[in-house]
């Protein structure tokens, strides 16, 4: 049986990520929680390795801004879909104000599904 920390929740818009150190595109969100995310794109990433992921989305007012968050490839490997490949990443350093900010922005404005403080029961 799967154990995760926090729900889940499935994201209204497919946002690209890109590796922020060298500006490669990595793939797009799949899914998010408070305490990670699933990325699915064209190639196999290393995993135990933390990257600087950027993800380009509108700020309030609709100008797009970048934001970029810390995080460990956990896991990479094939997706269901043969042209994909799905990574998970566990997000860092959440106790920084702009990151704390960004996964928020990320949570509120762009998911559907449960809202952010209800519980995970399994």
């Amino acid at each position: 049986m799967e154990s995760r920390l926090f729900r889940r929740r499935s994201i209204a818009i497919s946002f690209r990520v890109y590796d922020d150190d060298d500006g490669r595109f990595i793939g797009r969100i799949g899914d998010i929680s408070k305490g990670g995310l699933l990325v699915y794109g064209p190639n196999r990433l290393q995993t135990d390795r933390i990257y600087r992921l950027r993800i380009d989305l509108p700020d309030d007012h609709g100008i797009p801004r970048s934001v970029t968050l810390p995080a460990k490839a956990m896991w990479s490997g094939a997706d269901a879909n043969p042209e994909f490949c799905s990574t998970g990443f566990r997000l860092f350093e959440l106790d920084q104000p702009e990151n704390s900010a960004a996964l928020q922005a990320l949570l509120s404005r762009f998911t559907v599904g449960l809202d952010e403080d209800e519980d995970y029961d399994g």
